[in-house]
């Protein structure tokens, strides 16, 4: 029966290359936007993945990480003081004001953290070195933000009026942008602190690394005694963050439409193709029927036919997805193709192609074998 189905669909070799593409199509746009959903989810919780730690000090009614009150001084001495609390780590996350070389004024994200063993802030460096940055009143910059804040190509040493105040670029970093694409630059926390007017000792977070796991509860429970501070585990404030950017934005939602409306046009268009090529050759069909084919050989007709469609349209749509990630990537969006989001996308598509089958094994089993005879 395969050879059967096979040879009736690369006859009618228009329809066939119409499901095709009606199944890349779909295929590339499920694909392409599950993993723009996925890199968005990485991007807004990018910082707090690379800082890491086991538990977050922040201000009490913090929601995410973009938006927060700086800490107390005396909350670092506090944090250190815990028995179990191996390292605490200051980490600044802040808004700041720029004037860009034309006069006008934009808003940026100032990062800074310490590090912890076999981590750095800034992750990816296209050029210079972490060590640059040590140097006074240096900060990092994004290569993909050089033209909107008005800095040469070949930036280091360029000077930024930010804060009121007059810095260089140290370092140049690739593919660090934030989900909501407003420039991130990076600092030592000691400049962070003379940049943003923070006195010694005063962060926005506190990365705590425990001794054991085991004991966050009791950690937690000691310092959220003080009224001011509210304490997350790291899992828990990458989640709030991420569902407060993606899902409380819309941007999910719009994601998720764009999806569901390639999943319906890749189901419409298969589902006519497979109907009209079953209904051309009901005849035949009826044949098989009266020579003694079961009603699953027949509809194993219409299956191996919509699963040749799922597998040539699911790898085309797959390349198309790979093209459209380098694509996008050129201009700050992240897509993520990996394992779990290819398999949950192409099994998206089996499942519209064995949708699309339904009418037309629906028809097969109420084909007549008398039908032939007429």
């Amino acid at each position: 029966m395969i050879r059967i189905a096979l040879q009736s669909l690369f006859f009618e070799r228009g329809k066939l290359l119409a499901a095709v593409a009606g199944v890349a199509f779909a295929a590339n746009l499920v694909l392409v936007q599950a993993g723009l959903f996925f890199g968005f989810q990485r991007a807004s919780t990018a910082v707090i993945t690379r800082v890491g730690g086991d538990l977050w000090v922040m201000a009490r009614g913090t929601a995410l990480v973009d938006f927060a009150d700086p800490l107390a001084p005396g909350v670092g001495d506090l944090v250190r003081a815990q028995p179990c609390v191996e390292r605490a780590r200051a980490v600044i996350f802040s808004w700041a004001s720029i004037r860009k070389p034309s006069g006008g004024i934009d808003n940026v994200q100032l990062i800074a953290a310490e590090a912890r063993p076999g981590g750095a802030l800034p992750w990816a460096l296209a050029t210079g070195l972490p060590s640059d940055l040590r140097g006074p009143m240096r900060v990092a910059v994004d290569a993909a933000d050089l033209a909107r804040l008005e800095l040469p190509a070949s930036a280091i040493g360029a000077p930024i009026e930010l804060q009121d105040r007059t810095v260089h670029v140290g370092a140049v970093t690739r593919g660090i942008r934030s989900f909501t694409v407003v420039p991130y630059l990076f600092a030592e926390p000691h400049e962070a602190r003379r940049i943003l007017g923070l006195a010694d000792g005063q962060a926005t977070f506190w990365a705590l690394d425990l001794a054991r796991p085991g004991c966050a509860p009791a950690v937690r429970a000691s310092l959220e005694r003080h009224p001011d501070l509210a304490i997350r585990d790291r899992a828990e404030f990458e989640a709030m963050t991420s569902r407060y950017w993606v899902i409380g934005s819309g941007a999910g939602a719009t994601l998720a439409f764009a999806a569901m409306l390639g999943f319906i046009v890749g189901l419409v268009v298969v589902g006519q193709t497979l109907y009209s090529l079953t209904e051309s050759r009901s005849r035949e069909l009826a044949t098989l029927k009266a020579m003694g084919a079961s009603g699953r050989e027949l509809a194993a007709f219409v299956l191996w036919q919509a699963g040749f469609l799922a597998l040539v349209g699911g790898a085309i749509g797959l390349g198309c997805a790979y093209g459209l990630k380098l694509l996008v990537l050129t201009i700050g969006l992240t897509v993520v193709l990996d394992g779990t989001v290819i398999g949950a996308g192409l099994g998206a598509i089996v499942v519209m192609c064995a949708l699309a089958s339904l009418a037309s094994v629906r028809r097969i089993h109420k084909l007549e074998a008398a039908k032939v005879f007429k």
